[in-house]
């Protein structure tokens, strides 16, 4: 190693022992540095590459995160931090001790945006949250979930993303691309359903965009996840017996707004009314978890072939006969009659 490369090397090194040190003085000097006198709701920070120390500092300072920021430069200057802020995004909230903001500026903790896609929720509501979060427009999101290059790149089997965005709590940097994202999601999906999981839906008699659809259709039609491989074996019985499948949610898919169906509801001529026509949908109607794509998959036989809920978040009520079923709902009709002259509704 020549003489120059190692006097580089001992300057590197020397500057990363200042740095410590100066946040192990900060760090215990906290009281120091003042408290925060910020109050507001958080706020996101852009440092630039090249964004002095100093002008770092007074930015906090007009907004009352630093109290007594001529003293935070000094000592930045005499301790290095004024060489080794990172640029990037950072999330400033009131809760922050300003040595804690000055420790995430030196350590480059950049600020993550979160985008949480819920069990069961559609591409138009994804489309609608990553919007928000000024992550494309609807209209662009929607438009790349169907796109057929993409989809191939991502190999998706379908004519959209529906299905195939995984449910999960995900993290990115701003400027993060609406394709970024949505890779995100698939990836996270194809690793939850790896070759043992696809292998399934043979098993089942499915083909795995079949397995993802009834997975959706199992997603929201379960009252709780306790319920989804009964749910699951249902619709299998169903399938397998030339029974059409009657499920509420795959009608109102194509009745955005709708929370409910009517009789003349039933009646729409679409491929994804299945009390006219028999077999599954032709795409997944939701984005399903991890639970319900289990039950599907690996769905045990049961002797069912009809159920009833009892409720948001009770478990629904099997039976193995229409009549039995007619049984049960009459039931849980008496229950909700009683209930709402006990309440006075």
């Amino acid at each position: 190693m020549s003489l120059s490369s190692r006097m580089d090397q001992l300057r590197r090194v020397t500057l990363g022992l200042l740095v410590a040190l100066a946040l192990f003085l900060l760090w215990s000097a906290d009281a120091f540095f003042g408290e925060s006198g910020f109050t507001g709701p958080p706020f996101l920070l852009t440092v630039s590459h090249g964004t002095p120390f100093r002008t770092v500092v007074k930015a906090l300072a007009r907004r009352g995160v630093i109290t007594k920021p001529e003293t935070v430069i000094l000592w930045g200057d005499l301790l290095g931090l004024s060489r080794a802020i990172r640029e990037g995004d950072y999330e400033i909230s009131g809760e922050d001790r300003p040595v804690k903001i000055l420790w995430n500026l030196v350590a480059g903790q950049r600020y993550y945006r979160k985008l949480t896609v819920p069990e069961g929720f559609t591409v138009s509501q994804v489309a609608a949250r990553m919007a928000r979060l000024g992550i494309g427009t609807v209209d662009q999101d929607l438009a790349l979930m169907s796109d057929a290059n993409f989809l191939q790149q991502l190999h998706v089997p379908s004519t959209s993303l529906e299905g195939y965005l995984f449910p999960n709590t995900y993290y990115f940097s701003r400027g993060t691309s609406p394709r970024e994202v949505l890779s995100m999601m698939v990836s996270r999906f194809w690793h939850v359903m790896t070759p043992t999981w696809q292998s399934q839906s043979a098993v089942q008699g499915l083909t795995l965009p079949q397995a993802v659809t009834l997975a959706s259709i199992v997603q929201k039609e379960a009252g709780t996840s306790g319920d989804m491989p009964l749910v699951a074996g249902v619709f299998l019985n169903r399938l397998r017996s030339g029974m059409k499948l009657q499920s509420d949610p795959t009608v109102l898919y194509v009745l955005p707004g709708h929370h409910h169906l009517t009789a003349s509801d039933l009646k729409i001529d679409s491929p994804y009314n299945t009390y006219l026509h028999e077999g599954l949908p032709p795409t997944p109607i939701a984005n399903p978890g991890a639970q319900a794509l289990h039950a599907v998959l690996f769905a045990e036989k049961v002797p069912y072939y009809y159920f009833v809920s009892a409720g948001p978040g009770s478990p629904s009520i099997f039976s193995r006969t229409l009549a039995d079923h007619d049984r049960a709902i009459s039931r849980i009709m008496k229950d909700k009659r009683r209930a709402a002259r006990e309440t006075g509704q």
